[in-house]
């Protein structure tokens, strides 16, 4: 029996985004020995600076462009367009011969990027509803793991090679990337015609959506509390092991977070089968709010391991149940603007993050910066409970593991079957609008098929 093509693209996009995260974090640790090599003596730590955080101020305006491009046009002509693009820039940052050369690519870097918010756009839309949320939790892990591989990756590449080679072994990454969904990747839900819309106008749509509420103010406390955390660490860990055995620690410290992620981000979309929307994101705020709060007040460094590894346990569930209630809350024509302007509040949230532990560090100290955090997150469930409690849940259809008749499921209902609801009724998110639902059909059906 052939394979379903929503599944096969979620093996070819599972592996395309493992890629292209990975291209990424083996690149942004070594810019700094890129700069140097660059002969940046003076100033140093501000040209890395802005280096890196180039790529953060154009992605946080471009990225609800792309996705309202991707809403009209297709997901995947746009994670093409971002996988050729961020090939090639990879391409002419090896070649950069001064500094300002690595801060021009790192703003176009920003400005064209898109290829992993807009492959789990594709595979949210072109997915059928039982599995999306589950399929939407799979590919992000894939980039977890990816940041996690990447590291240890640029690493090696950059003492055998220099930076140089490693920054052009992540632009052949990429352009595999790129390739595999040139080739096999199929986008058979294409978004429907719509009327025009302006991006002041979409946005003032999603603000009207509790389901965006929610979704966008986890996504940027999430990743704001992320990365205040870890521009602090290095430091903090330091002060309780001292500078010797300092970077051994830091290196295996901050890489919990990505193994915490790829052990309980599908659990956590899994939760939503059971408990509220509210119910499961509370957990997450409180259980990464007492984590932090415990882990800058803590002196000893095995404790602190423990502590951190639980925080960022919990914190894994941020990124994945924004997705799972975008996929199972948001029309399909809108979506691909709704992981856009999620990735935009994460961007902002890790903007501000550093911004945040710099001033608490400069006048607390560094362990105050997790304290400080920790009570942030701590009183988000109040902040976030109205809107969280307008969702209930989403449903067995986020949660729900593929059972053997998968490859039978089929839409019925009307030519707008399928598509998810952005309100709720009694308290659950609508799934099969126009009446239709997952019931016997051909294999390869999808909600939506046209």
């Amino acid at each position: 029996m052939a394979i379903p093509y929503y599944r096969r693209n979620l093996y070819v996009l599972w592996f395309a985004v493992f890629l292209v995260s990975a291209s990424w974090t083996q690149v942004i640790p070594f810019l700094p020995l890129f700069l140097a090599e660059l002969g940046v003596e003076e100033n140093l730590d501000f040209w890395s600076g802005l280096a890196v955080s180039a790529h953060f101020v154009t992605g946080m305006i471009m990225q609800p462009i792309w996705g309202k491009i991707g809403d009209r046009y297709g997901r995947k002509p746009m994670l093409v367009r971002a996988g050729l693009s961020l090939s090639l820039i990879y391409f002419l940052t090896s070649l950069s011969t001064q500094p300002w050369h690595v801060v021009v690519a790192r703003l176009a870097n920003g400005a064209l990027t898109g290829f992993i918010p807009m492959s789990i756009s594709l595979i949210g839309t072109n997915t059928p509803p039982p599995f999306s949320a589950r399929y939407v939790a799979s590919v992000q892990t894939a980039s977890a793991i990816g940041t996690i591989v990447g590291p240890v990756l640029g690493g090696t590449l950059a003492a055998v090679f220099g930076v140089r080679g490693s920054l052009r072994v992540s632009s052949a990454l990429v352009f595999i990337s790129a390739l595999l969904a040139i080739l096999f990747v199929q986008e058979r839900r294409k978004p429907a015609a719509s009327a025009p819309t302006t991006l002041a106008a979409d946005f003032r749509t999603a603000l009207r959506m509790p389901v965006m509420l929610v979704a966008l103010f986890s996504s940027l406390v999430g990743q704001m509390a992320s990365m205040s955390t870890q521009t602090v660490l290095v430091l903090k860990v330091e002060s309780m092991v001292g500078p010797e055995s300092s970077a051994l620690w830091s290196g295996v410290i901050l890489s919990l977070p990505g193994v915490a992620f790829a052990m309980s981000a599908t659990r956590w979309v899994a939760q939503l089968e059971r408990r509220s929307v509210y119910a499961v994101l509370a957990g997450a705020f409180v259980g990464t709010g007492v984590g932090y709060v415990l882990a800058g007040l803590t002196g000893s460094i095995w404790v602190f391991v423990l502590l951190f590894f639980a925080a960022s346990v919990f914190a894994s569930a941020f990124r994945p149940l924004a997705a799972a209630m975008i996929t199972t809350g948001v029309e399909a024509d809108f979506r691909g603007r709704a992981f856009g302007m999620q990735t935009s509040a994460a961007t902002l949230g890790g903007f501000l993050g550093p911004l945040f532990a710099g001033f608490v560090a400069d006048h607390f100290g560094r362990s105050a910066v997790f304290v400080a955090m920790g009570f942030i997150l701590l009183a988000s469930p109040l902040l976030v409970r109205r809107p969280a409690l307008a969702l209930g849940g989403v449903g067995a259809a986020a949660g729900r593991t593929e059972t053997a008749g998968e490859g039978a499921a089929g839409v019925t209902g009307g030519p707008e079957a399928g598509k998810i609801a952005a309100g709720t009724t009694g308290g659950r998110l609508e799934a099969g609008r126009g009446g239709g639902g997952v019931a016997g059909g051909e294999s390869e059906a999808v909600a939506g098929k046209e």
